[in-house]
This record gives C-alpha cells, sequence and structure tokens, in this order.
C-alpha cells in the first residue's frame, strides 16, 4: 500500500517539475493562523510557541509526503523537549478519510485541515511536501520543498537554535 502512495507521489512530483529545495527567510515574519483538527476543533498557532515549530504540508495522494512521515515522527520523538511538529493536510478530502490514513500510517504528531485562506507567508506553496521551520517566537525562519529527513530537521534546528537572534 506505502508503494503505491510513494509511486504515484512521485510521479506527480516529477510531473510537475517540482525539485527539493530550502530557502532561509530573511525577513522574520510571525506566522498567525487557526485550523481545525481532525476533530472538527480549531486550533490556534500559537500554542506551540516556547518550542521550535516544524510545519510539514502533505496530502494523502502525495508519494514523497507518505515517505517522509517516518521521518517527521522520528524527529519529532528524539526532539520533543525542544520542538514540535504539525501537519497540514493540504487537501479537500473528507476528514474520515484523513483519519483512517493518519491512523494507518501512524502519524504521531498534530493534523490540522487546510482552511480557504492562504496561510501568508507560507503560502502560496511551491510544492508538496512543504516544510517549514518556525522559530520558537513564532517567527518563520525557513522553508523547504521536497521530502525531509529527521537529520536534515535536526541540522536546521541545531543551525538555528545556535544563532542566539532566534
Amino acid at each position: 500500500m506505502i508503494l503505491s502512495y510513494v509511486k504515484s507521489g512521485l510521479f506527480s512530483l516529477l510531473l510537475l517539475g517540482f525539485l527539493p529545495f530550502s530557502a532561509v527567510c530573511t525577513a522574520q515574519e510571525v506566522v498567525d493562523f487557526r485550523l481545525p483538527d481532525l476533530q472538527g476543533r480549531l486550533q490556534d498557532i500559537a500554542q506551540y510557541r516556547g518550542k521550535w515549530l516544524v510545519v510539514n504540508f502533505w496530502a494523502t495522494w502525495c508519494g514523497p509526503c507518505v515517505a517522509e512521515i517516518p521521518e517527521l515522527n522520528a524527529f519529532g520523538a528524539r526532539r520533543k523537549q525542544q520542538a514540535n511538529v504539525i501537519g497540514i493536510a493540504f487537501e479537500k478530502t473528507p476528514v474520515d478519510q484523513i483519519r483512517r490514513f493518519v491512523q494507518e500510517f501512524n502519524i504521531t504528531y498534530p493534523i490540522l485541515l487546510i482552511g480557504e485562506e492562504p496561510l501568508v507567508p507560507l503560502e502560496p506553496l511551491k510544492g508538496l511536501p512543504s516544510t517549514f521551520l518556525l522559530s520558537p517566537r513564532g517567527e518563520y525562519l525557513h522553508a523547504h520543498v521536497g521530502p525531509v529527513t529527521a537529520g536534515q530537521l535536526e541540522q536546521l534546528l541545531d543551525q538555528f537554535a545556535g544563532d542566539s537572534s532566534n
């Protein structure tokens, strides 16, 4: 089952011409939004302030998104004292189907559902998956398009955590 998700997503990613890339945000803009979780409760991004936050935009049909789930789980487990991970389901799939997917793939971090308004400055996205690093103050610091590994996230966290201005 995982292989079919990965194959279809890789094809989608290649078809759209997206290549993995990373970018550092020069203007540290505070990210602020509220989105519903899988139970329909609004969650405010501000509740995660005080720790580093990895925000991952993904979709059930995106193979590279599915492939990176274990990496995001691993990073979240290893760095839980310093950082949180949240996923944003970037699709209009029925919530019951997303819940089943989350359970089937053992996603251990909170999942929020995309809303109708763009989440500036994170959107518009350049592709899926898209992963963003926010400082403990909620500042947008870094963007990565394409699959990300736990090692890459740990490197980013170490890099930015070592910069005393964050």
